[in-house]
């Protein structure tokens, strides 16, 4: 029997960002662990389609937590005619907009005509309270030249964060009793529930891998699997094999010692292990 062990990194400096990262993890008998920290949410995407004021046509408004909200209005086979989100709240031509595209409750307006004619409004679906930013703004982490991540405290083990790249917002993330993660670009990005970070650049998979296992740079290894089509992973390392955490909708992390393991919604595998040279997880076969 294994006693269960548990350890902690303090602190950890990452490719790209020099951030504090308190890895913790509790191995129990030969064969068998847990993760200490694992997100897995919905997609964090509401959706409803409404009649246009245009007769025969539609709109299909879209809110997510990623991109904010977006409405699309598409004419009577369904093809686009024009859009409104963060990038351009209205459209004038169109009779379209959009009223606090990046808040809790975005609202569409729609009219036919333009002048005094009032709009009509149809509120956005609204979305669960772990995919809604919320509390007060603790601080800003830069990424890079492009990137930043505002980081929201709403209780001492409750963090959110939401990522912009060139003023536009690209990822959110919610990290209430477990870690959260964002993959985006070659990054990825890692909010732990006492709002300290951990992120790194290169060192994944691309998106739709194969399924089996793969070793990271410390020799560990992760087992990718598919159920119901939900991208799965099951990390070992030296203290045991951990429980496989999905990834459904949203990026699912596991944590142990010196590893941390990354799994988006789209199968993405993104590794990094504290005091090696970084690389891609390698593919051992099924």
């Amino acid at each position: 029997m294994r006693t269960a062990l548990r350890t902690a990194l303090a602190i950890v400096a990452l490719v790209g960002t020099a951030t504090a990262s308190v890895v913790t993890a509790t191995a129990t008998a030969a064969g068998a662990a847990t993760t200490a920290a694992s997100s897995t949410s919905s997609a964090c995407v509401a959706t409803k389609t409404i009649p246009s004021v245009f007769g025969g046509w539609k709109v299909k408004l879209v809110n997510s937590a990623d991109n904010g909200a977006s409405a699309k209005l598409l004419d009577e086979k369904g093809h686009l005619v024009s859009t409104v989100d963060q990038s351009r709240t209205v459209d004038s031509a169109n009779g379209l907009r959009i009223t606090g595209v990046l808040s809790a409750r975005p609202v569409f307006g729609q009219r036919s005509e333009g002048g005094s004619t009032p709009w009509k409004s149809t509120a956005f679906p609204v979305l669960s309270a772990d995919c809604t930013q919320s509390g007060r703004l603790a601080r800003t982490l830069r990424l890079d030249s492009r990137t930043a991540a505002q980081i929201f405290k709403i209780s001492a083990s409750h963090y959110q964060a939401r990522v912009y790249q060139s003023g536009k917002l690209v990822r959110f993330i919610d990290a209430h009793g477990r870690a959260g993660a964002a993959l985006f670009g070659s990054r990825t990005l890692v909010l732990n529930p006492d709002g300290t970070t951990a992120t790194w650049t290169g060192a994944k998979t691309a998106a739709n891998p194969r399924l089996g296992r793969y070793k990271l740079a410390n020799g560990a290894t992760v087992k990718l699997v598919k159920r119901a089509g939900v991208y799965g992973a099951q990390l070992t390392t030296s203290h045991g094999t951990f429980s496989v955490e999905y990834a459904k909708g949203r990026p699912s992390v596991q944590q142990d010692d010196v590893t941390l393991v990354v799994l988006g919604a789209d199968g993405t595998l993104s590794g990094y292990v504290y005091g090696k040279t970084q690389k891609p997880p390698v593919y051992l076969g099924a």
